[in-house]
C-alpha cells in the first residue's frame, strides 16, 4: 500500500449525509399510501398519518399502526407487501444543496467513495435518483458483503481501502450517525468526520466507546478545508 500523511482519498455515507433522510422516508409513505388507497381510504390522509407519526418518533411497526387506525385488517402478507414497497419505489429525492458542485470541486484533487448500510435495491434507488454515482470511483453497498458487514463493522472500510490501495490515514469518512458511522474508521486510522445538517435523523444518537467524530463540521466550505 501507498504510504501517505495526507487524505487521498474521501468516502461519503448515503443517508443524511448527502440528502435527507426524511424525504425518503416522506417518499415512501406516500407510496405506501398510493397501494393502500381505494375502497373509499384517501391516499393523502393515510401519507399524513404515517408522517405525522414519523415526527413524533412513533416510525416502530408504522404500517402496523396504520392499518388498525384506518381497520384495513392487515394480515402479516400484507405488511410485508408495504414493506417491500416501500424499499423498492422509486423515491422523490435530491441532494443537499451544494452537493453535486462540491462532489465536483473535490474530485479534482481526491478520489471519492461511497459507503453505506441499508437492504438493497433501496440504496442503490436512493443513488440513482440523487444522480451523484458519476462522482464516485467507489461504490460500495455493505449489504452486498453480507448483513454482517453494516456499521460498525470494519469489513465495507477494509474492502474499500484495499480498492483505493492506500492505508487508513490516506483516507476519510464523511457521515452523520455518531451511534455506528464511525467506530470501524477511527480503529483503522481514518479521518472520521460528522457533517451536521438540520433535520437529520440520526445525528444526536450517543456514539460508543471510541466512537466519537475526530471533527465535527456543519457547512460545506469547513468540510472543505478539513480535508485538506
Amino acid at each position: 500500500m501507498k504510504a501517505s500523511s495526507t487524505i487521498q482519498a474521501v468516502v461519503f455515507d448515503l443517508d443524511d449525509t448527502l440528502y435527507a433522510e426524511r424525504d425518503y422516508v416522506r417518499s415512501g409513505f406516500a407510496a405506501v399510501a398510493r397501494r393502500l388507497a381505494g375502497g373509499g381510504r384517501d391516499a393523502g390522509a393515510l401519507g399524513t398519518y404515517l408522517w405525522d407519526n414519523f415526527l413524533a418518533g412513533r416510525s416502530a411497526k408504522a404500517f402496523d399502526a396504520a392499518g388498525t387506525h384506518f381497520g384495513l385488517n392487515l394480515s402479516p402478507a400484507d405488511i410485508a407487501e408495504l414493506v417491500e414497497i416501500y424499499r423498492t419505489h422509486r423515491p422523490a429525492i435530491q441532494p443537499y444543496g451544494g452537493i453535486p458542485d462540491f462532489l465536483a470541486l473535490l474530485r479534482e484533487d481526491h478520489r471519492l467513495g461511497l459507503l453505506s448500510d441499508g437492504f438493497l435495491p433501496a440504496q442503490e434507488l436512493k443513488l440513482e435518483a440523487l444522480k451523484l454515482r458519476r462522482f464516485f470511483d467507489e461504490v460500495l453497498f455493505t449489504e452486498t458483503l453480507g448483513r454482517s458487514a453494516w456499521k460498525p463493522s470494519t469489513q465495507g472500510f477494509e474492502a474499500l481501502s484495499r480498492r483505493f490501495d492506500l492505508p487508513g490515514e490516506a483516507m476519510a469518512y464523511v457521515a452523520d450517525n455518531p451511534a455506528k458511522d464511525f467506530v470501524a474508521p477511527n480503529a483503522l486510522g481514518w479521518r472520521s468526520i460528522q457533517f451536521l445538517r438540520p433535520g437529520q435523523v440520526h445525528s444526536h444518537h450517543h456514539a460508543p466507546p471510541a466512537g466519537q467524530p475526530r471533527i465535527i463540521l456543519r457547512d460545506l466550505g469547513q468540510l472543505r478545508a478539513a480535508l485538506r
